[in-house]
């Protein structure tokens, strides 16, 4: 099964035991007092948090929606805490997706939209159950307050059960479609702003309590979570500043060799075109090009003798040449933003037969998302021109893919590079540093 199936398939199904476990307990919902007005204060809470989420990376963010969630589950009662949470983040699915069609006119897919509808709700809807049972097994709520150390024992127990729970479920599906361990974008996630992460729930706990004589609190609640939030869009836009410093030094990189220069950001447009052809999801386009653009950063530690020769290299300088995968590997390792494109920037010398560097491995067995970039920097290498040959015209180079198809490259990356690139073909010259001209 495809990765993206797969993912698919388990957010479907946590999505559907989270229904399944409402419509079982349904009946204890019914039986739960309700006091509306403090629900409907919750729920406005919760909408106006969900609407500005901060994203730290291409495919993580958070909300201060979480502290109105956190105090939901201290106010109201144990099952009305997770269906609002479950309720209103479904909701926010339903309006994302309505302000998607709205700005771009174009439909999701129904079923897309559906699966992240389900998993989204039931994701939240299971976390803050597992939460609020902790509360109760305590005897914990703003009602009865905080009588001595062991109530405040539970309180930060549910906090724990909270995050972690929501974390989990989340990172499994981000493992099951990326073929990645979740262990460490279990650890990773949200990595950057944990201290301002779990301050929102310390506001959430507050507003729980203070809701009690005033049920307008929560709202109130959204001051200091603002402030949360951008405290963590500081230091995320630090963290953006440093790949934006990332991608200009790959960009030195190519402005080293004169016969280089734009590589990575031509690179970076075939492969989002071949992607796109290959009907990769948005996420993975994402991914792709991230990874093109930064793809040769290793070459930074190539002695100029060896990058700049004027000439073929021999094979001691060869073996040197071909350990650039490893050193860009390993300057990208530290920065998590580029966890995700680390074995994309590793892989993009290997070889569909197994021929390629820097570990030989069999170009069939690796993800056809590690495939891309390969197909994309050849094309670029032939059709640019070196100091010890010339440049191979567009058509000649579409020919060399699709003799390689089969042995150097995957056929299927092959076909659809040729598919999307061929109207170049006519005139035999290289298109543009542009992506529409690749649309």
């Amino acid at each position: 099964m495809a990765p993206r199936r797969r993912s698919e398939v388990y957010r479907l199904a946590v999505g559907l035991a989270a229904l399944g476990l409402f419509a079982a307990t349904f009946h204890r919902l019914r039986a739960e007092p309700a006091e509306w007005w403090l629900i409907a204060s919750l729920a406005l809470a919760g909408i106006l948090a969900l609407e500005f989420p901060l994203h730290v990376n291409i495919s993580e963010k958070v909300s201060v929606a979480t502290a109105v969630f956190f105090a939901a589950i201290l106010v109201l009662p144990t099952w009305q805490a997770a269906a609002l949470v479950g309720i209103l983040q479904a909701a926010d699915i339903c309006l994302a997706a309505f302000k998607k069609v709205r700005a771009s006119r174009e439909r999701p897919p129904l079923w897309a939209v559906a699966v992240n509808l389900v998993f989204n709700g039931g994701q939240a809807y299971l976390s803050t159950l597992a939460a609020a049972l902790v509360l109760s097994s305590g005897g914990v709520s703003a009602g009865a307050g905080l009588a001595g150390p062991q109530a405040a024992l539970f309180l930060v127990g549910a906090a724990a059960v909270m995050y972690v729970a929501n974390l989990l479920l989340v990172a499994l599906a981000i493992a099951l479609a990326t073929s990645r361990s979740p262990v460490p974008l279990f650890l990773n996630t949200q990595r950057l702003v944990y201290v301002q992460f779990a301050s929102l729930y310390v506001i959430g706990a507050v507003a729980a309590f203070a809701a009690v004589r005033f049920v307008w609190v929560p709202l109130l609640a959204i001051v200091p979570a603002v402030l949360v939030y951008q405290s963590m869009r500081q230091r995320v836009e630090m963290r953006r500043d440093a790949m934006r410093a990332m991608e200009r030094m790959a960009d030195e990189v190519d402005r080293r060799d004169p016969y280089t220069f734009n590589h990575s950001q031509r690179v970076a447009i075939y492969t989002h075109a071949i992607a796109r052809k290959l009907g990769l999801g948005p996420g993975d386009v994402e991914l792709l090009e991230l990874a093109a653009k930064v793809h040769d950063i290793g070459k930074i530690r190539v002695p100029d003798s060896i990058l700049l020769k004027p000439a073929k290299l021999s094979a001691p300088e060869r073996r040197v040449m071909e350990t650039h995968p490893r050193l860009g590997f390993d300057i990208l390792r530290p920065f998590s933003e580029y966890a995700k494109v680390l074995d994309l920037v590793l892989t993009h010398h290997e070889r569909y037969d197994g021929q390629g560097y820097p570990n030989g491995t069999v170009g069939r067995r690796l993800l056809l998302i590690a495939q891309v970039i390969p197909v994309a920097d050849s094309l670029d290498a032939m059709t640019t021109a070196r100091a010890y040959r010339g440049a191979r015209s567009w058509g000649s180079a579409l020919e060399e893919l699709r003799r390689g198809a089969g042995s150097q490259w995957n056929p299927q990356v092959v076909e659809a590079a040729v598919a999307v690139l061929s109207q170049e073909e006519r005139s035999g010259t290289r298109p543009p540093i542009s992506a529409p001209a690749l649309a």
